[in-house]
């Protein structure tokens, strides 16, 4: 993978978890990013699952800053993120699976609005909405797709944590999880 495609990427991502684009992420962002996920999935702020889900943003959110945020000012600035995320992430492992599997365990609650257990192409629909990503319908539904590696129509949580692990830490230049918030 190029230093660019990461780049590329971890701007990307940065942009999505600055809900109010003052350049830094800090813990209002997170929370902005939980309402907007709750809100784009109907789900009452002060249901079991919203419980859960803005749990799991904010146990993810301490756990990065403690990592990212290296002049303890209570920011992360995009300089910082990019490099702390190429420095945990990069080879996929033990701080991954700590931080970003149990906060997509949780948000994958609050997306699963039949509690099936399986991400739905309409569930998925509906979350990539909230995380303002520019995929249209017909390139969610190859995303979707290329995503959904056993074709039975529905993402299991390992599923999309292997997309998720790949748009941060993958070196394919056509992995599908480089698409989750849209073309790079």
């Amino acid at each position: 993978m190029t230093n660019d495609l990461l780049d590329r990427k971890l701007e990307r991502a940065f942009a999505h978890l600055d809900v109010n684009g003052d350049r830094v992420i800090d813990e209002h962002d997170i929370i902005g990013l939980g309402s907007r996920l709750l809100s784009a999935l109907d789900e009452p702020a002060a249901s079991p699952r919203a419980t859960l889900v803005m749990g799991g943003l904010v146990d993810f959110w301490q756990e990065l800053f403690t990592e990212l945020d290296l002049d303890r000012d209570g920011k992360v600035t995009p300089e910082e993120y990019k490099q702390g995320m190429t420095r945990l992430y990069r080879g996929g492992g033990a701080a991954y699976d700590r931080s970003f599997r149990p906060m997509v365990k949780a948000i994958l609650t609050v997306v699963d609005t039949n509690g099936d257990g399986r991400i739905s192409p309409e569930e998925f629909h509906r979350a990539q909405l909230a995380f303002d990503t520019e995929l249209g319908p017909a390139d969610a539904d190859a995303l979707f797709a290329r995503i959904d590696r056993n074709h039975d129509g529905y993402l299991s949580v390992d599923e999309l944590l292997d997309a998720v692990r790949a748009y941060y830490t993958g070196d394919e230049e056509d992995a599908p999880g480089n698409l989750l918030f849209g073309e790079l």
